[in-house]
C-alpha cells in the first residue's frame, strides 16, 4: 500500500501508478526516486477516500421509478423485456414533444425523463454505465456538483431530444443519425450518463499535467474509445437510439467541466455553500417535476 495516497501497489512495484511516490522502503544509491508532490497526493487520496453515496441515491431512484412502472405495467415477466405500454411510459413522465408543446404546456417532462426507462434491458445497461461513471464525477467534484451535473446534462440531453424531432429532414446517414422523423416517447438516464462522460474526458485535458499516472488513462482522452464506441453502436442504432440526447448530454458535460473547477480538498466554505444551494435546487426540481 501506498504510504503517501493509501493506493494498492502490485509487489515488485518501484513506484505508485496512482500518485508516483516511491515505495521502496529506503532510498537506494545512484537511483533517482520519483518524489510525488502534494498537489498529486491530494487528488489521489481525494478520489480514493470521498464517498458517493449520491451515485447510489440516484441508482436506487432509477430502480424505484422502474419497479413503479412495472406495477403499472401488469407486474408480468413479459412486460419487463418489452417496451413498456406507451400510456404508462407517459404517466410518469417520458418526453413527448405533443404534450410539452400547446395546450398542454408539460414543461416538467424536460426533467422527468432521466429517471424513466422502457425495459429492463435499458435499465440495467444505464445503471451499470452509472456505477462505474458515477462515482468518479462525484469524488472528484463532491455530491453537490455532482447532482447538479446530473440533473443538468439530463435536461439537456431532453432539450437536445425535443429540438431534433424533425418530421420533414432530409433522409441521409446524418439526418437518420441526429434528427427524428416521428414524435413518440423518449426516456433514459443516458444523456445524462454521456454528460458525465462529457465531464470526465474535459476534466482529464484541463488538469492533464496534474493528474496522476494511473488517471491519465483513465480521463481526458483516455475516454475517446468510451464515446466513439457508443456513438458508433448509436449510429447503429439510429432511428431506435436517441442519439440527439446523447450528444446534448455530452456536450453539455464538457461545458460545465471547462468552467467549473473540481473540488479540491479544502475548498473554501463559501464555495461549497453554493453548490449546496444550487444541490438543493436541482433536486427540487426533480422532486416537483415528478409531483
Amino acid at each position: 500500500m501506498c504510504r503517501s495516497c493509501g493506493a494498492i501497489v502490485g509487489a515488485g512495484e518501484a513506484q505508485c501508478a496512482v500518485c508516483g511516490a516511491s515505495t521502496a522502503k529506503s532510498a537506494i544509491p545512484q537511483q533517482t526516486n520519483v518524489v510525488a508532490d502534494r498537489e498529486t497526493i491530494k487528488f489521489a487520496r481525494a478520489v480514493l477516500n470521498r464517498p458517493f453515496k449520491f451515485t447510489i441515491i440516484i441508482l436506487v431512484a432509477n430502480v424505484f421509478v422502474f419497479l413503479l412502472m412495472w406495477e403499472s405495467s401488469g407486474l408480468s415477466w413479459h412486460a419487463l423485456w418489452e417496451v413498456f405500454p406507451e400510456p404508462v411510459l407517459l404517466a410518469y413522465g417520458a418526453k413527448e414533444n405533443l404534450l410539452i408543446n400547446a395546450p398542454y404546456h408539460q414543461w416538467w417532462r424536460f426533467v422527468t425523463p432521466m429517471f424513466v426507462h422502457v425495459n429492463l434491458l435499458h435499465l440495467l445497461v444505464n445503471m451499470y454505465s452509472l456505477w462505474i461513471v458515477g462515482p468518479y464525477v462525484e469524488k472528484l467534484y463532491g455530491s453537490a456538483k455532482f447532482v447538479v451535473f446530473w440533473v443538468l446534462t439530463g435536461i439537456a440531453g431532453v432539450v437536445a431530444s425535443y429540438l431534433t424531432v424533425r418530421p420533414n429532414m432530409p433522409a441521409n446517414a446524418f439526418g437518420h443519425f441526429l434528427f427524428k422523423s416521428q414524435d413518440g416517447p423518449s426516456a433514459g438516464a443516458s444523456g445524462a450518463l454521456f454528460g458525465l462522460v462529457g465531464v470526465l474526458f474535459v476534466f482529464g485535458i484541463k488538469f492533464r499535467r496534474e493528474l496522476p499516472e494511473g488517471f491519465k488513462r483513465a480521463f481526458g482522452t483516455g475516454m475517446l474509445p468510451i464515446i466513439m464506441i457508443n456513438l458508433f453502436i448509436g449510429y447503429l442504432g439510429r432511428g431506435i437510439i436517441d442519439n440527439a440526447a446523447h450528444l446534448g448530454g455530452l456536450l453539455s458535460g464538457a461545458g460545465l467541466a471547462l468552467v467549473v473547477q473540481y473540488r479540491r480538498p479544502g475548498e473554501h466554505v463559501a464555495i461549497a455553500t453554493t453548490w449546496r444551494v444550487l444541490q438543493v435546487a436541482a433536486l427540487t426540481l426533480v422532486v416537483f417535476s415528478f409531483f
